[in-house]
């Protein structure tokens, strides 16, 4: 799945929306900006380093679960490190041993996204004057990372400098198994699906794939309270077919239509047991309209909300076929299939 073909569904889906009546395409288009931002404006992080560690970028980065790292191009001072097929993340090398002169290009050339600030207890007060000062040179939000026992005196010595403190959203334990998950969330959305891809962590691509799917239900659900020819089943299909390739993008796999519709057919669930439901539906519009065009909405929200779920569990959390296949059906507002589904391989 390429950007041009994102771009292209995108283009489609608000096509779609700007046919609905004008109260509604402003929230469903704000609810589409997720994906727009994710997706259609992805682009490396650009994080700048800062403090004191003896740590490499790259072996930080592998710390973080990033294998497979190549260096790229050099743009005064930042450095491209990527992973063929996933991404790339932009490092600016601001710790106490880099020079002024490719710290400061460097900074004229790109705002950091973030500031990772390293501490160590061989760093001394000299050090750390330098480290605040390079900081204070940049306006993004600040991680502080430390060794063992350290996290608390980098904690305190962030509080004592008044209104750069406000900047920092955590501090961490550089070993810390959540460091690639607070470390992403600390990122713009156009810079978060590549920095979880490189680093392969979950509960970030789970993050992000919940942005999707809340998008994408709300769509849905809106849709769904249209009346015929708008609302049918083949539109539905394609924006839910759309949201599991995305979620699967997410992972760093490599999108596939006929591993989608697989997956939607292990799930029990089918193009003609969902257009049952959904004309079921429909039909309570003729005895009470309002609330049976709602009833509409919340049947086509409710099954791409629980479709999607379930491509979360499965895709990204490793969560079995049939345990998969119960979470769907839990939150399916009606059970679509009594058919038995196929099996997938493991994911």
């Amino acid at each position: 799945m390429n950007r041009d073909t994102l771009l292209s569904v995108y283009d489609r889906l608000t096509g779609l929306v700007q046919k609905l009546p004008g109260g509604l395409q402003k929230p469903i288009l704000q609810e589409l900006m997720p994906i727009r931002q994710l997706f259609l404006e992805q682009r490396p992080a650009r994080i700048m380093m800062a403090g004191r560690s003896a740590l490499t970028a790259e072996q930080f980065l592998a710390s973080l679960g990033a294998k497979g790292l190549e260096a790229g191009e050099c743009d005064n001072g930042w450095r491209t490190l990527h992973v063929h097929g996933l991404g790339g993340i932009q490092v600016l090398d601001g710790r106490e041993d880099a020079s002024d002169e490719l710290v400061k290009p460097g900074l004229e050339r790109f705002a950091p996204d973030l500031v990772l600030f390293f501490w160590d207890s061989e760093m001394d007060e000299a050090g750390w004057r330098r480290g605040m000062v390079r900081v204070s040179l940049t306006s993004g939000p600040v991680i502080g990372l430390a060794g063992d026992r350290g996290a608390f005196r980098l904690q305190a010595g962030f509080a004592a400098e008044g209104s750069l403190s406000q900047r920092v959203v955590r501090v961490l334990n550089v070993s810390d198994p959540m460091c690639d998950e607070a470390i992403c969330a600390a990122l713009p959305l156009p810079a978060q699906l590549d920095f979880a891809r490189i680093t392969g962590a979950r509960r970030a691509q789970a993050h992000i794939a919940g942005s999707l799917l809340k998008s994408f239900s709300a769509v849905c659900g809106v849709i769904g309270v249209q009346p015929i020819p708008l609302a049918d089943m083949p539109i539905l299909t394609t924006i839910q077919t759309l949201m599991v390739g995305m979620i699967i993008h997410t992972t760093g796999r490599p999108f596939s239509l006929r591993l989608v519709v697989e997956f939607i057919g292990a799930l029990g669930f089918n193009v003609g047991a969902g257009l049952v439901l959904r004309e079921g539906a429909r039909a309570l519009v003729r005895v009470v309209p309002i609330w049976g065009n709602a009833v509409s909405g919340f049947v086509a929200g409710a099954g791409t909300y629980a479709i999607g779920k379930a491509a979360i569990a499965y895709f990204i959390e490793g969560t079995p076929i049939q345990e998969t296949r119960r979470i769907f059906k839990r939150l399916l507002p009606a059970r679509l299939t009594k058919a038995k589904p196929p099996e997938l391989p493991p994911g």
